[in-house]
């Protein structure tokens, strides 16, 4: 039987989602000294800093659309409401993981290096995302561009004014229902 592992991915993905955010780069010895975690762990693990990399975007996005998709997707009559919440909810409960994904580029985290089924993986990720907003813009009625700007690009905005620095307030959703309301045009 193989030794079990002692690296634990969300530290070290916490390590380099901290050091995009602080410093806009991230190296190996500088995951190594905030985690502890040899360099060789770190290859055996990962297999290179692009699979780091691509693994550490893919991990707070899967996070994070899991809670999206279940609201989105949702039978809920407030369900474009509720996933436009999911933002900074996920801000609050996963602040590591949305420091990742609010603070960072993706461009940061996948490069040509970036093995190929961890790039096909993160297309899969996503573009089954932009797939759930279209179907519930055919759903709801509303325009996909209303869609666009009241699940993603307000809420997205709003966290950013405090993220990576400071918590996500509370409230803060109140904004972002009222945002998304209006994007939709509801009354």
């Amino acid at each position: 039987m193989g030794r079990m592992s002692t690296v634990q991915d969300a530290q070290v993905f916490s390590a380099v989602g901290g050091r995009l955010a602080e410093n806009g780069a991230v190296t190996l010895q500088t995951v190594v000294a905030e985690t502890g975690v040899s360099i060789g762990s770190l290859y055996h693990r990962y297999g290179s800093r692009e699979g780091l990399m691509a693994q550490t975007w893919l991990d707070a996005v899967k996070a994070f659309q899991a809670r999206f998709l279940a609201a989105l997707e949702s039978d809920d009559e407030n369900a474009g409401e509720c996933a436009a919440l999911a933002t900074p909810q996920f801000c609050r409960a996963e602040r590591e993981r949305a420091i990742v994904l609010t603070c960072c580029r993706p461009s940061e985290f996948v490069s040509e290096a970036t093995p190929q089924d961890l790039v096909e993986e993160i297309n899969c990720v996503n573009d089954d995302a932009a797939a759930a907003v279209r179907r519930f813009a055919r759903r709801s009625g509303y325009t996909l561009e209303a869609c666009r700007m009241g699940l993603v690009a307000f809420p997205l905005g709003a966290v950013r004014l405090y993220l990576p620095r400071r918590p996500v307030p509370a409230s803060l959703d109140d904004y972002i229902s009222a945002a998304f309301r209006a994007a939709v045009n509801i009354e």
